[in-house]
Parts: C-alpha cells; sequence; structure tokens
C-alpha cells in the first residue's frame, strides 16, 4: 500500500509538471489591433444676425435702404440678443439632443468633440484641410457658420442657420464641404417682456434644432 501511494504521488507530481510545462511552452497570445474610433468634431458660431425688412423693401433700392435705416437700432439690439440667447454654449446643448452621428451618417460609436468657435469666416466656410491637429482616419467636422433672425412683412418671423459638414474618411486630407441651410418660422422670439424670455428662447432653440435636422435630411 505504502509503495501504491508513494507510486501515485510521483506520477501525479509528474503529471502537473508536464502539464505546467506545456503550457509554459505555449505561445503568448497576439494583441488584436482594435478598429480605431470615429471622430465628430463640431464648432459652433459665435455670429448673431437680425434683420427686419418692412413693405419699403420692395420698392427697389432707394426703398430698401430706407428699410434698413428705420430698422437700424432694432436689428443691432436683436443681433445681440441672439447672440446670447443661441451663443455656442446653447447650441451644444440643442445638438445634443440630436442623434448627431445617425443624421450625419456616422458609424456607431462615433466620439463627438465640440470645440472651440473660430471666428474667421473664411476659415470655417472657406479651408477644406481639417481644423483641428486630430490624424484619426475615420475624422468629420459638422461647422455652424450661421445664425440670423429675420422679420418680414408678409413671412413673419423665423430662424436661418448654415452648416457644413467635411468628411475625411476618404482618406484625403482635403474633402468636399456640403453647404445647406434651414429656417423655420419663430412665434415666440423675441420677447417682449421678461416674463416671455424663457418661451420665447425655447422657440429659438426648437427652430435651430428643425433647421440642423433639415439640413442633415438633405445630405
Amino acid at each position: 500500500m505504502r509503495k501504491f501511494t508513494m507510486t501515485a504521488g510521483v506520477t501525479l507530481a509528474l503529471g502537473v509538471a508536464t502539464i505546467a510545462a506545456a503550457q509554459d511552452a505555449q505561445p503568448e497570445a497576439v494583441a488584436v489591433p482594435q478598429t480605431a474610433t470615429c471622430e465628430l468634431h463640431v464648432f459652433p458660431t459665435t455670429e448673431g444676425q437680425a434683420q427686419t425688412t418692412s413693405l419699403l423693401s420692395g420698392f427697389g433700392v432707394v426703398g430698401a435702404i430706407a428699410d434698413a435705416a428705420a430698422n437700424k437700432d432694432r436689428n443691432i439690439s436683436e443681433a445681440e440678443y441672439l447672440k446670447e440667447a443661441l451663443g455656442p454654449r446653447l447650441q451644444v446643448a440643442a445638438l445634443a439632443e440630436i442623434d448627431l452621428v445617425a443624421e450625419l451618417k456616422m458609424p456607431e460609436g462615433t466620439q463627438i468633440i465640440y470645440e472651440t468657435p473660430i471666428a474667421d469666416r473664411k476659415i470655417t466656410t472657406k479651408v477644406k484641410t481639417r481644423l483641428t491637429e486630430s490624424t484619426a482616419p475615420c475624422y468629420a467636422e459638422l461647422i455652424v457658420t450661421q445664425n440670423l433672425y429675420q422679420k418680414k412683412a408678409i413671412y413673419g418671423r423665423s430662424l436661418n442657420n448654415r452648416f457644413i459638414f467635411k468628411d475625411f474618411r476618404t482618406g484625403k486630407t482635403e474633402t468636399d464641404m456640403v453647404k445647406g441651410r434651414g429656417g423655420n418660422g419663430l412665434s415666440q422670439f423675441p420677447p417682449k417682456t421678461t416674463d416671455e424670455t424663457e418661451a420665447a428662447e425655447s422657440d429659438l432653440r426648437g427652430a435651430f434644432t428643425k433647421n440642423f435636422l433639415e439640413y442633415s435630411n438633405k445630405i
């Protein structure tokens, strides 16, 4: 019995050693490279423009000049308010409520990066190369290039926005600039009293969201 027990113990020990040696001899696991995450860089705008016109604009150049002069102070005031009520931070908040990745037909899991606005329109509207230092192979940019409030005698009040989409997934260092716009009516903006401010700004952001969706549906 003692001999059998010892033999079994030796055999078991040898078996364990053999298995351990075999495991040590196995080749190391090779790391499989993962697909790089796509990047969508979004640039809001600091712009804010306002244009109120009356029936005078229908009377040629002279009428248009008179109209612009009559509404000059109002246009300046409303443009400044628009810059505040729909500034970069609020544009980001509005866009964050939209599935930008799906709307722009980017791959699922794309990382959205909100960038500091670029004030120079010559850069945002004309430069076809990347506006960031990212070298990600899967890369795109969305740029907001216009915030325009209009009030026309016949058509009423509206918000108009322009956008540019630049897709570098083709591997090019320069890409096409897919430009477009969206325009939707306003019912509450600008507010007539301070009590109407919240509703007016909500109305404005809602129109901005609709304008982007109007643009994205066409690209």
